[in-house]
């Protein structure tokens, strides 16, 4: 069961990498789709001027950090598990929330003073700030497992 549900992870990760091109190639499109279109997003017309630029500049952190996923996938699946492989990934992926939500907090606060406010910004900030910190403290944890295991390697 363990290695379907790491084959699945994988695949949804690969997944991530052409939907986050196809936001990249659509999002210029949904910024002018009438709005009598099937295609027109109430958020991405009427503010999409003010997120475009910022979408850009997270796009490279989130493909760096789709491969750094779907590097500790492929270091599970050939049970390499506690190895700092895997917490230098962690923290390259860490980072790349921590950019992310600083162009999000950033964003929102030159938004919010020079336009007005758009509230779904604070809150993707946010959430990537949530993430950079759920898998520090994952990293954390198998770093201190590293130090464990090491220590079981050199008693017996």
């Amino acid at each position: 069961m363990k290695d379907k549900s790491t084959s699945v992870c994988q695949w949804v990760i690969r997944l991530c990498y052409v939907l986050l091109l196809g936001a990249v190639i659509a999002f210029p499109f949904l910024m002018k789709a009438p709005a009598d279109s099937a295609f027109y997003f109430a958020m991405t017309a009427t503010h999409g001027r003010y997120l475009i630029y910022p979408f850009y500049a997270v796009v490279p952190a989130g493909y760096i950090a789709l491969v750094c996923l779907d590097r500790i996938m492929c270091n599970l699946k050939r049970d390499i598990v506690f190895d700092m492989k895997n917490i230098k990934l962690m923290n390259i992926i860490t980072a790349c929330c921590l950019f992310a939500s600083a162009v999000g907090f950033v964003s929102y606060t030159v938004i919010a003073i020079i336009y007005k406010s758009i509230e779904t910004v604070i809150l993707l900030a946010m959430g990537e700030a949530f993430m950079a910190l759920v898998i520090r403290v994952i990293a954390n944890v198998i770093r201190k497992a590293i130090g464990i295991k090491e220590d079981n390697d050199l008693v017996v």
